[in-house]
């Protein structure tokens, strides 16, 4: 009879303990997500995608007439970096 008891006070015992770790997880989520917010436009931002190839998207989103060879063409560019 004491054993189910038992167990449900240190599961008890264990949330306890644990909720300050908790609080201070969420404080420093919000510090870290305030100063991210705060210095976005400040920092540069580099694209990993060629400003050629961005433009050649842009230009024929839905030219599909030209499906295959652009995809073939995103394999390589994909590939050489990788080696």
């Amino acid at each position: 009879m004491l054993r189910p008891w038992f167990g449900l006070a240190l599961t008890g015992i264990l949330c306890a303990l644990s909720l300050p770790f908790f609080a201070i997880s969420l404080l420093m989520a919000t510090i870290w997500a305030a100063l991210v917010a705060v210095f976005a436009p400040f920092r540069s931002r580099k694209r990993s995608i060629d400003s050629d190839i961005r433009n050649a998207w842009a230009a024929n989103e839905f030219g599909f007439e030209r499906a295959i060879e652009a995809y073939e063409e995103l394999i390589d560019a994909h590939a050489w970096r990788r080696e």
